[in-house]
């Protein structure tokens, strides 16, 4: 049964434009609505209005994101409540605290005690180019992970230190390289 005019466009102003067709665009620029385009305008206002370590952590990714990726990132994470995203965000900036006061642990050997490759040839996880938006393609096999082998050469501590340099040190330098090789198509 299809909808009749007004229930459509009630869908159309609780979902964007085009979700229907591709539910991959939810919460993407252009394709918000109206509510959730007042949204994004009233988190954007708070991340300017609060600054600081509130705004560093909405943008943990650095500038290169862009505005609109980074505030729908958290947006789309809470379905667009913005106190919940306001709270998730507290809460993030709170949790990324200690790690920051080491720089995000920058020395990947160090947290693990072994080299990377040792990790990763017991949780297989890997960089497969790059998706359509520039952001880099990420793998990760945790159906794989080979528990009595990782407790033998770290900690949880240890990889929970080495997934802060992962994200901080190692996929923000990715996305970084890839706005400054393709600074026209790099949309994310």
């Amino acid at each position: 049964m299809g909808l009749n005019e007004d229930e459509n466009a009630e869908a159309v102003a609780n979902t964007g434009k085009g979700v229907a067709a591709d539910p991959g665009l939810w919460g993407q620029p252009g394709h918000m609505s109206m509510v959730e385009a007042k949204t994004f305008a009233s988190f954007r206002d708070e991340v300017q209005k609060r600054g600081g370590e509130f705004r560093e952590t909405v943008y943990s990714f650095g500038e290169e994101e862009g505005e609109t990726y980074a505030l729908g990132r958290w947006l789309r994470a809470r379905k667009f409540v913005l106190a919940d995203v306001i709270k998730m965000v507290e809460e993030a900036t709170e949790c990324r605290k200690a790690a920051k006061e080491k720089n995000f642990y920058p020395n990947p050997v160090e947290v693990l005690g072994v080299e990377p490759a040792i990790f990763f040839a017991q949780y297989p996880q890997v960089y497969s180019g790059v998706a359509k938006n520039g952001c880099p393609v990420f793998i990760s096999k945790p159906g794989l992970l080979n528990v009595d082998a990782v407790e033998c050469i770290t900690t949880l501590e240890g990889i929970i230190q080495f997934h802060w340099y992962v994200m901080m040190h190692d996929f923000a330098k990715r996305l970084r390289e890839e706005k400054a090789k393709n600074p026209e198509g790099f949309t994310r």
